[in-house]
């Protein structure tokens, strides 16, 4: 009858709701979430019609010994080696080396304890196309074969390299590397395209009414980073911009 009667889980489990709040994100919400006759095909054609954000690699570091005595810090480090916007927007296998976002995470947990060997962990994470890891997406992860293995290898080393360079004293300290490519975050979180930034800003995507909170489908609402724009903070206002949409007298809790 064109509105939400609740939620069908992947097990068979059926939860009713009149009102089902989607933070999946856009595109996985009309691919996933939805019956094959939501009778929506237009709105749902539009959302299919953009494209998806950046993807990222992520290496992942394990420590044993002082690196806050060898430079790493609670902050998060944002490593920028060109001021030319457009080229720090690429893949780890550009010419250009990556522009890289680097975190310890065990110095920011207060219930972290590293032992007498000092343990830590910490991660770095570059940007990336889809382009470089979607000959791989359709096959599972033990038949992706030895030129997959290389291929993260490449990723790892140039990703260590560059981060030897910003950090050569904490390099030192590294007991333990891996690497996760776009596939891992696809296959993890879900995300289309391993897009954990959601839908391309494009000013097709930015217009869009089909972007609203409140969807053609009565009762369906989207909320998250998709109906305002990536990241943390277009996140958490699309969370309260869909609250209000859902219930106005939120407003005065906003200060409007």
């Amino acid at each position: 009858n064109g509105r939400v009667v609740g939620v069908l889980t992947a097990d068979g489990t059926a939860i009713d709701a009149d009102k089902v709040i989607s933070d999946i994100g856009a595109r996985e919400t009309v691919d996933r979430l939805l019956p094959h006759d939501h009778g929506q095909q237009a709105w749902v054609d539009t959302i299919r019609s953009l494209g998806s954000n950046i993807c990222h690699f992520t290496l992942f570091l394990g420590f044993s010994g002082d690196i806050e005595a060898a430079g790493a810090t609670k902050s998060n480090h944002w490593l920028y080696p060109t001021g030319e916007t457009d080229a720090v927007w690429t893949d780890v296998f550009h010419d250009t080396p990556p522009a890289m976002f680097v975190s310890f995470a065990s110095l920011k947990d207060p219930a972290h304890d590293p032992g007498p060997d000092q343990k830590h962990a910490g991660e770095i994470i570059a940007w990336a196309h889809w382009s470089t890891v979607e000959r791989w997406a359709t096959l599972a992860p033990g038949e992706r074969g030895d030129d997959y293995q290389e291929f993260k290898q490449q990723a790892e080393s140039a990703l260590f390299e560059q981060f030897k360079k910003y950090f050569p004293r904490l390099a030192e300290l590294v007991v333990f590397r891996e690497v996760a490519t776009p596939l891992a975050t696809a296959a993890i979180t879900g995300h289309t395209k391993g897009a954990f930034y959601g839908l391309d800003v494009t000013p097709q995507r930015l217009m869009s009414d089909a972007l609203r909170m409140q969807t053609p489908i009565k009762g369906l609402y989207l909320t998250g980073q998709d109906v305002v724009s990536p990241g943390i903070p277009g996140a958490l206002w699309g969370g309260l911009l869909c609250a209000t949409s859902i219930d106005p007298k939120m407003l005065k809790h906003l200060g409007g």
